[in-house]
Formats: C-alpha cells, structure tokens, sequence
C-alpha cells in the first residue's frame, strides 16, 4: 500500500478513482497558475468535533501566523461569511450540525466563488460529493496534510485577485 498524501488534479466534474490507495487529498482544482502568498489569510475552521477543530485551527495558526475563526456549525460560519468578513479559505468538516460542509460549500460558491472550501470526511464516499469544493481530506488527516494544504491554497493565482 502507498503511504502519504496524493494530490489528484481534475478537470471540471472529472473524478479520478481511489484505487484502493490510502488518500488523504484527493481533489485539486488550482493548477498550473502563477502562484503569490495571499497576504493576511483569512481562514474559517468549521468543526463540531472540539478535539479535531483544536488540532486543525492550532495547526494552520502555527502554519500562517495568524487567527484562524472557528466555528462548530455550519450556520455560524454562513452567518459569519455573509457579513462583511473577508474570508479566504474555509475548511469545513462534510458533517457539522444546522448546515452540513457540502451545503455551506454550496452557499459559499453560489455567493462569494472566489472563496476557497475545503471538505473533510472520514468516509471515502464523501469525496464523490465533495466535488464542488477546491480539495477533499480524508480523515484521519495529520499535520502534514494540513501542511500541504497551506503550501497548496495560502497561495494564489496573480490575476484572480487583482
């Protein structure tokens, strides 16, 4: 069996199968541009599961430097992306109460598409429905996933931004 983390690249609605690998990553949408830090990073974690959210959001704040918002809802994280908040990235658990991962991705997209979603699950099968999102990590994850996440979407295309 193949040890570590796998990024897949894919094309629009393109789904590329496990093939019994262990993946931790197993969508990545930004390929193939000119990359520059995001400066001032703005991350949301959502996570209903306090030991995990601890894990993830001590994990990125060490990764970026900065405050990252929790929340352990996916409502609460819509009401805060909805307000005049600048949100970059948010990585959300696929199964958090009120408003599950895929739907708040959903929300996200269809309002602020520039926005950044990663989903997590501990079920291969979720990743098939994660499609919408920028990446899917399959749980268990460690720090060096959340690493690669960081060195993966901390960053951006020149143009998109301005």
């Amino acid at each position: 069996m193949i040890q570590g983390s796998y990024i897949y690249p894919i094309q629009q609605h393109e789904i590329y199968p496990l093939n019994g690998f262990r993946v931790s990553l197993v969508q990545f949408l930004l390929k193939g541009v000119r990359w520059a830090i995001i400066p001032n990073v703005q991350i949301a974690v959502v996570e209903d599961d306090p030991l995990v959210r601890d894990f993830v959001v001590d994990t990125l704040e060490f990764s970026v430097n900065r405050k990252v918002h929790t929340f352990d809802n996916g409502f609460a994280a819509w009401q805060y992306i909805q307000t005049s908040n600048p949100i970059h990235i948010v990585f959300s658990d696929i199964h958090v109460p009120d408003i599950d991962g895929l739907e708040l991705t959903t929300r996200i997209k269809a309002a602020q598409p520039e926005i950044i979603c990663i989903l997590a699950s501990g079920n291969p099968a979720d990743a098939l429905r994660a499609s919408e999102a920028g990446a899917f990590v399959l749980k268990p994850y460690g720090v060096s996933d959340l690493f690669a996440l960081v060195q993966t979407f901390v960053v951006e295309d020149q143009g998109r931004r301005g």
